[in-house]
């Protein structure tokens, strides 16, 4: 995922949980894989399945701090035109 696409996510997931739904990757409109990039980066936290027959049917619990730093710093970014911090 590009970082941009890693933002998008993970406001949607933001405004998601903060409704008060426990979302499950399904519902959110991602992929396995994204998610499970995600939750490798330290972004998100994902909890058990709500249904074992559906392999995208794991909760995505919550955003981690990393999460909420990642998007803070990248809005940064893109309010102001900066360029991107180099990894």
């Amino acid at each position: 995922m590009k970082d941009h696409d890693k933002r998008v996510a993970l406001i949607r997931l933001r405004d998601i949980i903060y409704s008060g739904v426990r979302p499950t990757v399904r519902q959110c409109g991602f992929s396995a894989e994204n998610v499970q990039e995600l939750s490798k980066a330290g972004f998100i936290r994902s909890g058990e399945k709500m249904s074992s027959d559906e392999p995208d049917g794991n909760v995505i619990e919550e955003i981690l701090p990393a999460g909420h730093a990642f998007i803070s710093h990248h809005a940064l970014h893109y309010q102001y035109d900066l360029p991107p911090v180099p990894a």
